[in-house]
């Protein structure tokens, strides 16, 4: 009787801790604030790479990350943010349009890098460089290899 019910204490306390594993696993992480700060005059294509290897952290002013546009549209970052909340302060005279945010991860599921992107100017501005990007995109050819005997 009493090794019965310390098998089913031992059961039970096993059971208890495969659930708090499982849970605690199963939890997406706490979205991070990002503030992207567009200056005046800025416009054209933003692309933030994240996870890269030796680039800076992004700068932090409190709970939130800060990225600044620069000229070129381009940051790199060490900093890999999975679920961001983003807020835009737009200092220029166009919109912001086609944002998106992608986490690249490995076979088993380890996040190892990112991307946000997003277009700043007028919405014609925008389609435009839409249509460019889809006309290029048509242009190339993926070339098989070649399987004849040399």
């Amino acid at each position: 009787m009493i090794r019965k019910l310390g098998l089913s204490l031992g059961l039970s306390i096993v059971s208890a801790a495969l659930l708090m594993i499982a849970v605690g696993c199963s939890k997406t992480p706490a979205a991070s604030q990002v503030v992207v700060e567009i200056p005046s005059g800025f416009s054209g294509d933003f692309l933030l790479e994240m996870g890269v290897k030796d680039a800076p952290a992004l700068q932090r002013q409190g709970d939130a990350f800060v990225v600044t546009v620069p000229k070129n549209g381009k940051v790199s970052t060490s900093t890999l943010l999975l679920n961001p909340r983003v807020t835009f302060k737009n200092g220029s005279d166009g919109g912001v349009w086609g944002y998106s945010h992608a986490v690249f991860s490995t076979g088993d599921g380890i996040p190892v890098g990112g991307k946000i992107e997003f277009f700043v100017g007028s919405r014609k501005d925008y389609d435009a460089e839409e249509q460019k990007k889809h006309h290029s995109g048509s242009m190339l050819r993926s070339v098989a290899p070649s399987h004849e005997p040399a």
